[in-house]
């Protein structure tokens, strides 16, 4: 969450996160996430002048809009969101290209959690978290219910 974060400070999108394209690895003791494949990145100060941006994308990954739309915040939203289901669920899910109906359909994702992620998912942009950053605050507070005092 932090990496795309900062990624949208910039303003970057990465628009075609997916479990390829985050690279994690431990360097003295300290996580190091590596955001990687900005082939379908959408940078404003360059894709905004008019021409149409369509990008090449992963289903079940990249957010539905981004084939008709500029991407925002959101799109990210939605591939951290199917990003985090795949590290729960495992890729089996990945080959219905559609993360919502599987969380939704997954009976055993605690009430919250399952929230939380069906609304990273949404289908529409505006019903999703509003930024990385947001998305990360919700985590962060089903992960203190659960597991308290950890920092998260």
């Amino acid at each position: 969450m932090k990496a795309v974060a900062a990624l949208h400070g910039v303003p970057i999108f990465h628009v075609d996160l997916n479990p390829m394209n985050i690279l994690h690895r431990v360097e003295k003791g300290r996580p190091i996430v590596r955001l990687v494949d900005f082939e379908s990145s959408y940078d404003a100060a360059r894709h905004s002048s008019g021409v149409f941006y369509n990008p090449p994308t992963t289903t079940g990954y990249s957010a539905p809009e981004v084939s008709q739309q500029a991407p925002t915040a959101r799109a990210d939203v939605f591939s951290l969101g199917a990003v985090l289901y795949t590290m729960l669920a495992g890729y089996h899910w990945a080959s219905s290209g559609d993360p919502h109906a599987r969380i939704e359909a997954d009976r055993d994702l605690d009430a919250e959690l399952k929230g939380i992620l069906l609304r990273a998912v949404a289908f529409s942009p505006a019903d999703r978290h509003g930024s990385a950053a947001e998305f990360g605050t919700a985590l962060a507070g089903y992960l203190e219910g659960i597991w308290p005092g950890r920092g998260w």
